[in-house]
């Protein structure tokens, strides 16, 4: 059979069909699915801690035992001591004030009294001698009564002088102002050459070894509040660190306005380490205990039921948590179920983004390895026809037959 020039055209086409096909790429396999990572900031662990609850209280710090010293006398200040900071001891020169014309008063006032006791002398005299006149007849009676009141009323001016002479001696020692307590000077409110007036304040003096916190309560919290009760409390300044005292006065009536009544708590301060004027904020001690704890931002209240997203073996799952306790200070949430000490829970800002059973990358873990969906399956090669079976050969040609001989 012999083979046409259009069936090997076709068997050409096919065949470079089929090659074609098999030279083409395969489609590439869709992206694995990654673990979403989240920042140290947005993962907390689960721990057990003491939780505080009771009243807040905040106030600003002062010192218990306090004095400012005031001028008592106007003049120029000619004098000053101690610098801000430095202690004083009781009765230590704080400042001089002029004593210039005070000095002059004194001197006035005792030339007074040696007039009034010349005229006390003379009036004393003269009532002695009308004494004796009447006593003999030479003089009436009411003479007697004169002469005893010119005595009274001498008598009366000479106290005056004396009492003027003692008040300016005491205005010219009031011109050396002296510290009235032992102290730290806290403030100086005054130079040397300054002109200052009676009651103008020179020195701010405090005792630092205890101080106080002058601050209120709600009034709906007056119950939990004693005398003697212990505050724990905070001061901006001194970050990380606590400080203890004990409630010392309770205000007998509260702020018409603010409905806050007023507190004072005494707090030890050995060291000197508080200051007056700081911010404290802190707790009356009412109730405390060791409970297992969250951040207030892990728990989601959204739902009827608290819930928490926790991240176990890299995959996020929610449960719902029962709590207790609410310490507003630490702002802290007792878990008394649905979470264990040691589990990882996520901040509620990271969890709103996350369903449960994704796969979680949490800070300082290996990275998850994502999961690849099953490989798409490759489509199989088109099989190539068959190539046509070749002709059978042609037979060979029949031989002649041998043509007789004839002899």
């Amino acid at each position: 059979m012999r083979i046409g020039p259009s069936l090997v055209a076709a068997l050409l086409v096919a065949l470079v069909t089929t090659v074609a096909a098999c030279k083409q790429p395969a489609p590439p396999p869709p992206a694995p699915i990654a673990a979403i990572t989240i920042t140290a900031e947005d993962a907390v662990a689960v721990r057990q801690t003491t939780l505080e609850t009771g009243p807040r209280v905040s106030g600003t710090l002062e010192a218990r035992a306090r004095a400012v010293v005031r001028a008592e006398v106007g003049g120029q200040v000619v004098a000053v001591g101690p610098e801000l900071g430095e202690p004083v001891e009781k009765g230590a020169l704080l400042a001089r004030i002029e004593a210039k014309t005070l000095g002059d008063g004194v001197r006035s006032a005792e030339a007074g009294v040696g007039s009034a006791q010349a005229a006390y002398d003379v009036a004393k005299k003269e009532a002695d001698r009308a004494e004796a006149l009447v006593k003999g007849g030479a003089l009436a009676a009411r003479e007697l009564e004169r002469a005893r009141s010119a005595v009274a009323l001498a008598s009366a001016q000479l106290s005056q002088a004396r009492a003027m002479v003692a008040g300016a001696k005491n205005q010219l020692g009031d011109t050396n102002v002296r510290a009235p307590i032992t102290g730290v000077v806290a403030a100086r409110q005054v130079s040397v050459g300054d002109i200052v007036a009676p009651g103008a304040p020179l020195y701010d003096l405090i005792v630092p070894s205890t101080m106080r916190l002058s601050a209120a309560v709600s009034s709906e919290d007056l119950s939990l509040v004693a005398i003697g009760r212990p505050v724990r409390f905070v001061v901006r300044g001194y970050p990380g660190q606590s400080f203890d005292g004990t409630i010392a006065r309770i205000a007998p009536a509260a702020d018409p306005v603010t409905r806050q009544v007023p507190i004072l708590v005494d707090l030890p301060n050995p060291g000197g380490k508080l200051i007056a004027g700081l911010y404290a904020d802190g707790r009356i001690a009412a109730a405390s205990r060791d409970a297992v704890v969250v951040p207030f931002a892990a728990v989601d209240t959204s739902a009827d039921r608290p819930t928490v997203m926790r991240v176990k073996d890299g995959i996020a799952e929610r449960l719902p948590v029962t709590v207790g306790l609410r310490d507003d200070r630490q702002e802290l949430l007792e878990i008394t179920s649905g979470v264990t000490v040691g589990d990882t829970v996520l901040l509620t800002r990271a969890a709103r983004g996350i369903t449960p059973g994704a796969k979680v990358a949490l800070p300082g873990s290996a990275p998850a390895a994502p999961t690849a969906p099953p490989p798409a399956t490759k489509p199989a090669a088109p099989t190539p026809p068959a190539a046509p079976a070749a002709p059978p050969p042609a037979p060979p040609p029949a031989a002649k037959p041998a043509t007789p001989e004839h002899g």
